[in-house]
């Protein structure tokens, strides 16, 4: 397979960020609120005031604190094969590194990426994971920030990094913006300055969302993604689960893990209903469902257009909610085996493949081989554009 590839769904976790960047880059009277990196008898890790949210070129995401051990998942095991932890030790930073995050995707075989950002984070200044709760509440009804000032000046830190960062090879590299979830004009006037600097798009912090996305308060948002031309991403977060009790976790502790990792792409259901139903999709902005995967769609889309029909007079919208879809939503899957009757229903149009490097729950660096595993029964225009063409025309990536 000598095709173009280009991934819809990358990542810059706050794990392989330069120790410094946020202190040294925020106002003096929010400095001590910055996360900054320490040396404990652990390693380095990231913290917030006392509280420890991420350990310092870990093998996970934003929130992961553990480090690679060998063994325990076949995946990282795969990356390390190519000395990707070895490195991180040794404090080579191939994620945050431009140089040697092009030499991954080469290694992978891709030839450029969408780089979502460090929405994560934001667990670490007072919100709620979804799928870490064990109280029986609502956690996204729950979900909080207490420090919305300093977590928003964090986005802001980041966005003007990964700008740079991008800028560094922008054939290679589109970066999207972290938008504040807890004030709609806050993350309006983000939004605004991400498309100035030349980011290609950003990702709501739906975790700490004031009020649900069907919320009229977020209009403001959608208009300027409209105007900007800046697709907005909602990028999964898991469902939430019932937990073990404390005294349970570490019996239960890989059927919990595979109950993350099952449900984790699910929640995309509730972005695509939510952005559809409140009728925000009239400003004709566009969005993305990251790492929400494919398969579920089909379904989801024949019950709203169902329900749709029983309270239409109450809504009021001016197309159905498939069409709505087709003309502007957007999902991204890593590892599925789609057939051509899903993506006819999805959309050939509507579909972005994305390898989730660095991630664990990702495919690098054998994109290629997983993509022709899953795909290769599709006719070569049809998987052109999922694995490439999409991106390229959503992101406005230049052509090499």
């Amino acid at each position: 397979m000598t095709r173009r590839l280009i991934s819809g769904d990358c990542h810059m976790d706050v794990s392989w960020l330069p120790p410094d960047l946020f202190v040294s880059n925020s106002p003096a009277r929010l400095q001590g609120r910055m996360p900054r990196v320490e040396e404990t008898s652990e390693g380095k890790n990231w913290y917030v005031g006392t509280h420890r949210f991420a350990g310092f070129a870990t093998s996970g995401s934003d929130f992961a604190q553990d480090r690679y051990v060998p063994g325990v998942s076949r995946r990282l095991d795969r990356m390390e094969e190519v000395k990707f932890f070895s490195d991180a030790e040794r404090g080579v930073l191939r994620v945050s590194t431009p140089a040697l995050r092009q030499r991954d995707q080469d290694i992978d075989g891709v030839e450029a990426e969408v780089i979502y950002g460090i929405l994560g984070i934001s667990a670490a200044f007072g919100v709620q994971s979804p799928w870490s709760n064990s109280s029986g509440s609502n956690p996204v009804a729950d979900s909080r920030v207490m420090d919305a000032e300093a977590l928003a000046m964090v986005y802001e830190i980041y966005n003007e990094w990964i700008a740079e960062f991008c800028a560094s090879a922008p054939s290679r590299f589109a970066g999207i913006a972290c938008l504040s979830g807890t004030s709609p004009e806050v993350a309006a006037k983000q939004l605004r300055r991400a498309a100035d600097i030349g980011l290609r798009g950003a990702e709501l912090d739906v975790s700490s969302v004031i009020d649900p996305l069907y919320h009229q308060d977020w209009d403001p948002v959608w208009a300027t993604a409209a105007e900007c031309n800046m697709p907005i991403s909602f990028h999964t977060l898991g469902l939430p689960h019932r937990q073990p009790k404390q005294s349970d976790r570490e019996a239960y502790r890989w059927v919990n893990a595979g109950l993350l990792y099952t449900l984790f792409q699910l929640s995309g259901a509730e972005f695509l209903a939510s952005i559809i139903f409140s009728g925000a999709c009239d400003p004709k902005f566009r969005f993305v469902l990251g790492e929400c995967g494919v398969g579920w769609i089909p379904y989801v889309l024949h019950r709203m257009d169902q329900e749709y029909d029983n309270f239409s007079s109450n809504i009021g919208l001016s197309m159905k909610p498939s069409e709505f879809w087709a003309r502007q939503g957007y999902s991204t899957f890593q590892d599925e085996a789609l057939s051509e009757e899903v993506i006819g229903i999805v959309g050939v149009d509507n579909i972005i493949w994305g390898s989730d490097y660095p991630h664990p729950d990702g495919i690098w660096p054998d994109s290629r081989e997983i993509i022709e595993k899953n795909l290769g029964h599709l006719d070569e225009h049809m998987l052109s554009k999922l694995v490439c063409g999409n991106t390229e025309r959503l992101y406005r990536i230049p052509t090499t």
